[in-house]
């Protein structure tokens, strides 16, 4: 299974004002800083601690950039220490050799960056890895090297950047697994199984966890669901779920062609941006090629650009 995971990308100034990218201080591209980055992380590694545990992070592939579409593309290659690992022969299982703690455990990734010309914001597409996550230190060493440069009055800021065409597909197509009333006022949840008794949702309980199994019919829960999850619910006040239950937030869970994700209807920042982008790739045996991650790559920003609401600000 390979995964992408989407930042939306940022760049504010003192005053926190939004710039645009491409002539972020009246002059400089972000573009092109950001090449410069990944040069400095072609030749040294970033060396950083977590847990107790080093980890460290350099590019480990040539820099390609696509002029026209305005994209650096690049493997990086994250490492950590901590864990003990056993490589073992493929046919025999046999021992071949023993990973140490001390030892780095090293995985290459793809990512790709994207700076549009005359935009406020740019996305990074990366591949996701168990244990390798590197959205934060990127960030954070990103605006370490702005400031080397002597960009001292810009802060780059990297958010979940959400794929509402493929969040809507999965809602409508997905199966509920679960839903959960967060209320600032439940101090002992309660839970309920459903087992497709949708004309008893609720009644006479004070529910905060309601689990749904493949048999449930939940298609009005989720049209109520995907109808609440594409509105305005920014303001303050509570969320009213089937007419008469209130609550600060509603988190649901759909699981879609074996992969599962968690909603949030008010707090999409804590939504995870990840999608499985294996069946839209192209495989010489079981590794994706270079050509089609950069095309599915390329792909999903444009989706996520292209989502029409009527003021997708308010949904995201």
């Amino acid at each position: 299974m390979t995964n992408f995971v989407t930042y939306r990308i940022a760049l504010s100034n003192k005053a926190k004002e939004e710039q645009y990218l491409n002539y972020f201080n009246g002059n400089n591209d972000l573009l092109d800083v950001t090449k410069q980055f990944y040069e400095s992380l072609s030749n040294e590694k970033i060396e950083y601690d977590i847990n107790g545990n080093k980890r460290t992070l350099c590019v480990s592939s040539k820099i390609e950039i696509l002029e026209e579409e305005r994209c650096l593309i690049s493997r990086l290659d994250s490492a950590y220490t901590g864990e003990e690992l056993e490589i073992r022969n493929g046919s025999t299982n046999k021992l071949a050799y023993s990973v140490g703690k001390a030892e780095l455990q090293s995985r290459q990734m793809f990512s790709l960056f994207h700076i549009p010309k005359n935009k406020k914001y740019g996305y990074i597409v990366l591949e996701k890895k168990a244990n390798h996550g590197v959205k934060s230190i990127l960030e954070k060493e990103l605006n370490k090297f702005l400031k080397e440069r002597g960009f001292l009055d810009f802060r780059l800021e990297m958010t979940p950047a959400l794929n509402f065409n493929y969040l809507s597909n999965m809602i409508k197509n997905g199966r509920l697994k679960k839903v959960s009333l967060i209320n600032k006022e439940f101090s002992q949840p309660t839970q309920l199984s459903l087992f497709g008794v949708e004309n008893k949702l609720l009644e006479g309980f004070d529910v905060h966890e309601l689990k749904f199994n493949s048999k449930s019919n939940c298609k009005s829960i989720k049209d109520e669901l995907y109808k609440m999850f594409y509105t305005n619910n920014r303001a303050e006040g509570k969320l009213i779920f089937r007419r008469s239950f209130e609550s600060d937030e509603i988190s649901f869970v759909i699981n879609f062609r074996n992969s599962s994700k968690t909603f949030y209807i008010r707090d999409k920042g804590k939504m995870r941006p990840n999608i499985d982008v294996t069946k839209r790739l192209e495989f010489i045996g079981d590794i994706p090629t270079h050509e089609s991650m950069i095309k599915v790559a390329i792909e999903l920003i444009y989706e996520i650009q292209g989502f029409v609401l009527d003021d997708i600000s308010k949904v995201a």
